[in-house]
């Protein structure tokens, strides 16, 4: 992986394009679940339409895996060309007023670029990201090694509340990311109405914003072409119908989130097993 991260991301694209027949056609990896996910969330759509969005997102998924770990030998130059960060006038402003920013986001594009933005504001100085523990030793260095790439403070899951609390007594603000999208535990009492399904959800970032003096910020993500992305800091402000529940704020992120993916449904990751307890029918739930 090292060797091929030394090598000009157009010739890695084409080893990407190599591997699109073997993961969808030979070795039709999860197949059966990103169909089911598709046509579960876009019933509106004709089956030649959700296979066009099917092959294009493993299309997708074979250039994520070769743009994250080209993180390993890329150039600021070459970032700076590819990817586009507007908005920062947002989390520069918060920090000002002596806020930190909880940055909402989903599986979308080449998430471990989002680690971009943070030489694109000039506050605040540190930016951090939730990250969850990998068994491997190797594959855990590996992805600390991509995910540091641009110095920014990894936190694990385990330990994320204790630390952004003890944060909070320092002065200076901080941003940290949230992958907001992750499938939750079967204990999760909280669901939205997302792609037309039922989906539960942890709103551990709003929680933990109440208690650190957190401003939520939504990260929008677009691919303007192969291998070039958009992101754009989003002001969250929930609608009425959103404010009548206990966590206003998820239930805007599950709006702008599923516009992002209504907008380019196959950067999306849909071969995650997102809707597992979709049918706890019988748990107790704090919004609708």
């Amino acid at each position: 992986m090292r060797l091929l991260a030394g090598l000009p991301l157009r010739v890695l694209y084409l080893i990407s394009d190599a591997a699109f027949p073997i993961l969808y056609y030979i070795i039709r990896y999860r197949r059966r679940l990103v169909r089911e996910n598709l046509t579960n969330s876009f019933p509106e759509k004709n089956l030649k339409e959700i296979v066009r969005i099917e092959k294009a997102y493993y299309h997708n998924l074979c250039d994520i895996f070769i743009e994250s770990f080209k993180c390993l030998n890329i150039s600021d130059e070459e970032m700076l060309q590819r990817v586009e960060i507007l908005n920062c006038e947002l989390p520069e402003r918060i920090a000002a007023e002596g806020k930190n920013i909880f940055l909402l986001m989903g599986h979308c594009g080449c998430w471990e670029w989002v680690q971009e933005i943070s030489v694109r504001y000039r506050q605040p100085k540190v930016t951090s990201e939730i990250y969850k523990h990998i068994k491997s030793p190797y594959f855990s260095s590996l992805m600390h090694e991509i995910r540091s790439r641009w110095d920014t403070v990894q936190i694990e899951m385990k330990q994320a509340v204790r630390t952004l609390l003890k944060w909070n007594t320092n002065s200076a603000p901080y941003l940290c990311g949230f992958l907001c999208d992750q499938r939750p535990s079967i204990k999760s009492h909280n669901y939205a109405l997302f792609l037309n399904q039922k989906t539960w959800f942890t709103p551990g970032a709003e929680e933990i914003a109440k208690k650190t003096n957190a401003e939520l910020v939504y990260l929008d993500i677009e691919r303007t072409s192969r291998g070039h992305y958009r992101m754009t800091f989003t002001e969250m402000c929930p609608n009425a119908e959103e404010q009548k529940s206990d966590y206003p704020y998820f239930m805007n992120f599950w709006r702008l989130l599923e516009q992002t993916i209504r907008h380019q449904p196959d950067i999306w990751l849909w071969s995650h097993n997102r809707w597992y307890n979709k049918n706890m029918g019988k748990a107790r739930h704090h919004a609708q």
